[in-house]
C-alpha cells in the first residue's frame, strides 16, 4: 500500500502513470527498485517510532 501512495504522490496524473506502467511492470529491475524504495520507507518510518519513544 505505501508503495502505491508513493507512486500516486510523485506521478500523480493517472493517464501518465497507466502509460508508464507496462515499462516497469515486465521490468525485474524496476521493480526490485520499487521495493527497495519501500524498504527504506519501513525502516526510516520505524527507526523515527524508536527516536520518539527514547525522547
Amino acid at each position: 500500500m505505501a508503495a502505491r501512495l508513493v507512486v500516486k504522490a510523485t506521478q500523480p496524473d493517472d493517464a501518465a502513470r497507466g502509460r508508464l506502467r507496462p515499462e516497469y511492470a515486465e521490468n525485474a529491475d524496476s521493480l526490485i527498485a520499487v521495493a527497495q524504495v519501500v524498504a527504506v520507507e519501513f525502516a526510516t518510518i520505524a527507526a523515527a517510532n524508536d527516536y520518539w519513544r527514547e525522547a
